[in-house]
């Protein structure tokens, strides 16, 4: 499942508290969740070193040195101390990866999904790409997406009404080097509009700047796990359709 050109380094952006699966992640971040009986970030890792991404950094809050243990020896770590205060774009600025030419990867840590959309992610010629699912059952919680006839994103927004919106957004990213910079250095400025607080804020800000387009998932399975109900479906639902491939190649 390896891609055939060089891979960009990844960030995995694991800082937060999890407070919707109180109190399962009471102790732990909820990328510290398991399913299938090994961690979401474990599911994430693996998923990484099967595209040949071997270059992984994971961004830490809360749980950071349970986040450590797991990841000893695979992965590097960045630290956002003020977690508790702040999402994932500052996370995301807290990364200290060098930008080269391969761009960088980004993934929020709650995402479980098939090995495959990665693949697909890595083998997409464009620059700026994120997956993206494609429905119509979109509701409020989703960050929704609106993209013109080439799947180029014109708006991504939480507050998008439902109505509009043709996808969601699955927190997996693809930036080109420039982009990847423009984006690390908005999240270093500290005067930066205070309405980017998610990596996808940032992309709606910037994508006057770049284009930024979408890759559907076209049925491949995945998941995000915001809830216990999310939980209990990614365990008896989503899992069962991945397990072989991210943990049974040969």
């Amino acid at each position: 499942m390896k891609t055939s050109h060089f891979n960009p380094p990844a960030v995995i952006l694991a800082a937060g508290r999890g407070n919707r699966l109180l109190p399962l992640t009471k102790d732990r971040p909820k990328c510290l969740l398991t399913i299938g009986g090994k961690t979401i970030l474990q599911h994430q890792v693996q998923a990484l070193l099967l595209a040949g991404v071997d270059q992984i950094q994971v961004v830490t809050g809360h749980g950071a040195e349970l986040v450590r243990e797991v990841c000893n020896g695979i992965a590097t770590y960045a630290h956002n101390a003020d977690y508790d205060q702040t999402n994932s774009f500052d996370s995301l600025a807290c990364t200290n990866f060098t930008i080269g030419p391969e761009g960088l990867l980004i993934l929020n840590s709650d995402v479980l999904f098939h090995p495959q959309l990665l693949a697909n992610l890595l083998a997409d010629p464009r620059e700026n790409v994120l997956l993206a699912d494609f429905r119509e059952d979109l509701g409020e919680e989703e960050m929704k997406i609106i993209v013109d006839s080439n799947q180029r994103i014109i708006e991504i927004s939480k507050s998008i009404d439902p109505s509009l919106a043709q996808a969601e957004n699955l927190g997996v990213l693809k930036l080109g080097e420039k982009a990847a910079r423009r984006m690390l250095a908005l999240g270093a400025e500290r005067d930066h509009d205070s309405s980017i607080r998610w990596v996808p804020d940032g992309i709606h800000y910037l994508r006057h700047e770049f284009e930024f387009y979408t890759l559907p998932v076209s049925g491949i399975p995945w998941t995000e796990i915001d809830y216990p109900h999310d939980l209990a479906a990614a365990n008896e639902i989503i899992y069962p359709q991945l397990h072989e491939a991210l943990w049974e190649r040969r």
